[in-house]
């Protein structure tokens, strides 16, 4: 090694220790290379995503910054991986960025993984002395010569050098970041906790902490509320809201915690502090400590008591309902009067029907002026009682099963309370209980045959000590009333059990008024027809392979089609618009398990939601040879059902605004006064670093908190009125720049500058809110903006005579998931990585309370559609006062 090179290689290592700045370093290895190699100048290229891109260079430029890894003689050398010289005429072609006569290029590399190039142009030649200043020479063949195998032995020498310098500033920088990064995570982990402290406290449901001797360590305002303990009367005591009888079943969720197990959702049953027991939905999870070890248990308990009454509520209506249903298909399914009335009393009594211990049907004998017992159904005695229900209970026969037993077997009268009940006979003169049901059409529920007006004669041939009767009316006609006692149970008769009762009276009334005009049939199937057009429920008749038979008046006005052009054709075409019926539609199910069904769809085709109940109907070999379907449109229930939700969520999220409000908008006003007045007075620059992070996530949290009370405050709409393009033109100016950003073409549609009525603010926030997220949704892609009179309204808007200004927005963006275009107006619902997930349901807020609807079409890949239906100016008139 030449003393020129220790030199250079001495003073470099000097240079090493004093400099941490990777360019400095080789900004001064490239000077020395070039100046130990007699050459006029040189570049050190590192790899970056890829790509050489210009690091440090001496004495020479380039006008390509960045080069392909594998281009020119850098990409050839890193490619053979070792160092090779270059003459002239090994340089023609090599797509050469400078003018050269001669090069040499020497590979960098981290453990034989390539990280750049030094390339050294123009070698001087021997007769200029070493103080012959380079950058004065011209570039000419004859200045410069041919570098040899000592320049190459420099290039191996430095390239250790440049890549134990490139090492260094690498660690140095990766210690750098990571201790950067390790900040910010503590400072958003200290963020997070304060967020998650108040966010428990703020929350409805109960959030309890315990050890693993289940002694309670938190407990939120939530657990106050719900179970009456204060804070201070749990908190270092055992947890006491477990009933005594789920103490064993406490223990069994306990061994599963153990097990690292998560609870999700249990519906249990908890006791309060005033010794209430309420029903619960109950999650459970472990609490660990940094090791890992399981220390406590986690519980958020919900109140779902409310919940399960309607729940009991709704499970107790749809039986109501399918029990209705089996009436019907019975009276359809026999044209024998005492079967079907023997089904109906068997219905009113067992205990998967209405449960009554007996029931016993009177008509009215208009000859003798009597009400007569025809047909009764109960046992006669306690043992008969006692053995039927045991029976009942081993065979586990379905109250459809029984049906179908008394429809097939030959009927019989031969039990000892029928024999009671046909030797009654109550004179019409009489002003007894049941004969005022039948002459004033009243339901009378006697409590107690002690202590209020009864029927002697019942009460001396039945027993009873309390009892009900409803009457029979056929059009307006008393024809009997059914009585019934629960003599056995002693379980007294409620005002449910007499609504419920009710419905079937009108079954039984119907049936045998049918089968006393059997003679005058064409009369009443006139009545009917009559009737069954007059129904506003589509209703329609098929046979078993879905060939309409019959259809009513209503069902042709929904399809638009006239009678001879729906017989005839299968309903799933003309209804669902489909080539076989749908697995989900109720007349599927009612052909295929022969039994009534009952079920909700969304008609596309019909624009709306109907609740369809599908009844086979037989012949008699129990054949199963159509059925008569009804389909009962329920769109505006559904959408009532959807806006109380919606309500209560507003209810629920203005309270947590409210605490929200206080809790956190003084503090983050604070922080973010004394971050701004740091920012001014520091002069070191990480510390402005920190700072500027810590002032836009104040600035980022404001502007959540901002959007949670934009949604949950009311505004005045007002009677004001403005032109749509001014909002129009307005919007645009916003999102210009942001589509430029996103190579996005934005294209306008604008039949007429329409007036519109309303806040000309909240609806450019809706406008606003629709094309930024079209813009963030779509890439190098168009958006469409139309403003429209609609022509044609949606089902939800119920008054169509009024006029309706249509916004649609469309883009050609990724499209939105199919299970999440139920829940994209729900409040918080993000897909995002960032967001509050308010925008869509502050936007959706704005319009409905301007009067309007908003929809959303979405397919995957293809784009998104969402329309805006605001209500217009009519002529003449003045605008309607929107909103509170």
């Amino acid at each position: 090694m030449k003393e020129k090179e220790r030199q250079a290689l001495f003073e470099l290592l000097k240079l090493l220790e004093i400099y941490e700045d990777i360019d400095i370093l080789l900004e001064r290895l490239i000077y020395y290379v070039c100046e130990l190699m007699n050459a006029q100048g040189g570049i050190i290229r590192l790899i970056k995503n890829g790509y050489l891109h210009i690091t440090a260079t001496y004495n020479i430029s380039s006008d390509k910054t960045i080069l392909k890894s594998d281009e020119g003689i850098c990409g050839e050398v890193l490619k053979e991986g070792k160092v090779k010289t270059f003459n002239k005429a090994q340089l023609e072609g090599k797509q050469l960025d400078i003018p050269a006569y001669s090069a040499i290029c020497i590979p960098l590399k981290i453990k034989e993984e390539n990280i750049g190039t030094i390339a050294v142009y123009n070698k001087m030649q021997k007769y200029f002395s070493d103080d012959t200043t380079t950058k004065n020479l011209t570039v000419s063949e004859k200045n410069f010569g041919e570098f040899d195998e000592e320049d190459i032995a420099i290039g191996e020498l430095f390239s250790a050098i440049a890549s134990l310098i490139i090492l260094k500033s690498l660690k140095f920088n990766e210690l750098r970041e990571r201790e950067i990064h390790t900040m910010k995570v503590m400072a958003q982990i200290e963020e997070l906790k304060s967020y998650l402290e108040s966010l428990i406290q703020s929350s409805a449901d109960a959030i309890i902490a315990t050890d693993m001797d289940n002694i309670v360590t938190a407990w939120n305002k939530g657990a106050e509320n719900i179970f009456g303990y204060t804070n201070e009367e749990v908190i270092e005591k055992p947890l006491p809201i477990v009933p005594d009888f789920l103490r064993e079943m406490e223990k069994i969720y306990f061994e599963r915690i153990k097990n690292d197990e998560i609870l999700k959702d249990i519906e249990t049953i908890m006791v309060t502090k005033e010794g209430k027991l309420i029903e619960v939905s109950l999650t459970m999870s472990p609490i660990k400590s940094s090791n890992g070890e399981i220390i406590g248990v986690s519980r958020i308990i919900r109140d779902i008591t409310e919940k399960k009454r309607l729940e009991r509520d709704l499970i107790r209506r749809n039986e109501e309902l399918t029990k209705i249903l089996f009436i019907s298909s019975a009276v359809r399914s026999t044209l024998d009067l005492n079967k079907l009335l023997r089904m109906i009393l068997t219905v009113i009594t067992m205990g998967e029907g209405l449960g009554f211990n007996r029931a016993v049907l009177f008509l009215v004998d208009e000859e003798n002026n009597v009400l007569k017992g025809v047909m009764a159904v109960g046992p006669s005695s306690y043992e008969e009682a006692w053995q039927i229900w045991s029976s009942m209970a081993r065979e586990k026969k379905t109250l459809f099963e029984v049906l179908d037993e008394l429809n097939k077997r030959e009927f019989e009268q031969d039990s000892f309370l029928e024999r009671l009940c046909r030797n009654i006979s109550i004179p019409l003169s009489d002003n007894t209980p049941i004969v005022r049901a039948v002459k004033e059409g009243k339901i009378f529920n006697i409590k107690d045959v002690h202590k209020e007006e009864a029927d002697p004669v019942i009460i001396q041939q039945l027993g009873s000590f309390a009892y009900a009767v409803i009457p029979l009316f056929s059009k307006d006609k008393a024809i009997g009333a059914v009585w019934v006692d629960n003599l056995y149970t002693r379980k007294p008769i409620t005002e449910q059990d007499i609504h419920f009762l009710k419905g079937f009276a009108d079954q039984v009334a119907g049936a045998i008024e049918n089968a006393w005009i059997f003679d005058q049939i064409e009369k009443a199937e006139k009545e009917l027809e009559m009737l069954f057009n007059s129904i506003t429920d589509l209703i329609y008749y098929t046979d078993e392979n879905y060939t309409i038979k019959k259809v009513n008046h209503s069902f042709l006005n929904a399809i638009g089609l006239k009678e001879n052009e729906v017989i005839g054709k299968k309903c799933f075409k003309l209804i669902h618009r489909t080539n076989s019926p749908l697995q989900e539609c109720p007349h599927r199910k009612a052909i295929e398990t022969g039994r009534p069904q009952v079920g909700e769809l969304e008609e596309n085709y019909l624009e709306g939601v109907y609740l369809i109940s599908s009844s086979p109907i037989f012949d008699k070999s129990n054949n199963v040879i159509g059925t008569i379907n009804v389909a009962k449109n329920i769109t505006e229930l559904r959408s009532l059902k959807e806006k109380i939700i919606s309500m209560e969520k507003m209810a629920a999220l203005g309270e947590m605004a409210a605490k929200v409000a206080h809790e956190i908008r003084n503090p983050l006003l604070a922080i973010g006064g004394f971050a701004k007045r740091l920012d001014k007075d520091l002069k070191e620059e990480k510390s402005k670093e920190y700072i500027k992070v810590i002032i836009e996530e104040v600035k980022r949290l404001e502007r959540i908190l901002n959007e949670i009370l934009s949604f949950v405050k009311p505004y005045p709409i007002g009677k004001e009125s403005f032109k749509i393009k001014e909002l129009v033109n307005n919007v645009i100016n916003f999102v210009e720049s942001t589509l430029k950003e996103n190579n996005n073409e934005l294209k306008l549609i604008i039949k007429e500058d329409f007036s519109v009525p309303g806040n000309y603010d909240k609806l450019k926030e809706v406008l606003l809110n629709l094309i930024s997220n079209a813009n963030e949704a779509t890439k190098d892609g168009l958006i469409t903006l139309k403003i429209e009179k609609a022509d044609k309204l949606p089902v939800e808007i119920p008054d169509i005579q009024k006029e309706y200004l249509l916004i649609e927005v469309e883009d050609t963006g990724c499209g939105i998931q199919k299970e999440n275009l139920k829940r994209i107006f729900d409040p918080f619902f993000t897909t995002k990585i960032s967001g509050t997930g308010l925008g869509l349901a502050i936007s959706k807020r704005i319009v409905e309370e301007h009067g309007g609807i908003i929809k959303v079409e979405s397919e995957i890949n293809k784009g998104t559609i969402f329309r805006v239906y605001l209500p217009l100016h009519k002529e003449g008139g003045e605008n309607e006062d929107f909103g509170g």
